[in-house]
C-alpha cells in the first residue's frame, strides 16, 4: 500500500483476510487436494468474498455519512454529496432543500445496504453516485474483482462434485492478496476527491 494512511476499513479487512487465510491453510500435496482441502478452499473463497463485499459497502457508507454530517453541520455539500444529489432523480420539487437532501441520502443509503457483490456493476452502483467513474479505478483491479465475484457465485451455487476447475491453494491466496493490494490504488482514487 502507498505511503498514505490506510483506512480503518482497510485495516480491518487486512486483519480478517490474514486470519481467514490462516484458518483455512493446509499443506497441499503435489498429487492434488483432498475433498476436505477442496472444501477449505471453497470456504476461503466465500469468506474472503464476504469480507471484500463488506469493505466496499462500509467505505461507501463512510463516504456518504461523512458527506451527510458536513451537510447537516455546515450546509456544505462536498464532492461526494454533490455527486449523490446530481445522481438522484426522484425528488418532489415542492419539498424543502432539507427534506430533499434527507430523502436523497436515505435513498442512496438503501442502495448501499442492498448491494450483493463485488463485480464491476456493484462497484459502479456503490461509488458511481458518489462521483467516481469505473474508469477512475485500475482496470486490472476491477477485472480481478469481477472474476473473483464470478468464482464466488460458482462456488456458492454449485455442488462440489460439479466443480469444473480444480482448486489450488496458492492460486486462491495469490488472487485474494492481489485484490487486497489493489485496494491501495482504489483508496488513493477515493481520497483524491475528499474535502
Amino acid at each position: 500500500m502507498s505511503t498514505q494512511r490506510k483506512s480503518k476499513e482497510y485495516r480491518y479487512l487486512e486483519r480478517r483476510i490474514i486470519q481467514i487465510e490462516k484458518n483455512f491453510k493446509f499443506h497441499q500435496s503435489i498429487n492434488g487436494i483432498t475433498s476436505l482441502q477442496a472444501d477449505r478452499l471453497r470456504g476461503l473463497r466465500l469468506l474472503c468474498h464476504a469480507e471484500f463485499e463488506d469493505y466496499f459497502e462500509s467505505v461507501a457508507l463512510r463516504l456518504l455519512n461523512a458527506a451527510e454530517k458536513k451537510w447537516l453541520d455546515k450546509k456544505i455539500a462536498n464532492y461526494n454529496l454533490s455527486s449523490v444529489f446530481i445522481w438522484h432523480d426522484r425528488i418532489d420539487k415542492n419539498d424543502t432543500n432539507e427534506t430533499k437532501a434527507r430523502m436523497i441520502i436515505a435513498d442512496f443509503r438503501k442502495e448501499i445496504k442492498s448491494n450483493h457483490g463485488i463485480k464491476e456493476d456493484n462497484i459502479k452502483k456503490l461509488f458511481g453516485p458518489l462521483g467516481y467513474k469505473i474508469d477512475d479505478f485500475d482496470a486490472m483491479f476491477i477485472s480481478t474483482l469481477s472474476s473473483f465475484g464470478t468464482l464466488r457465485g460458482e462456488t456458492a451455487h454449485t455442488s462440489a462434485n460439479k466443480t469444473q476447475q480444480p482448486l489450488d491453494q496458492n492460486t486462491e491466496i495469490n488472487r485474494i492478496n492481489d485484490l487486497l493490494e489493489g485496494i491501495s490504488d482504489f483508496e488513493s482514487v477515493l481520497n483524491s476527491r475528499q474535502t
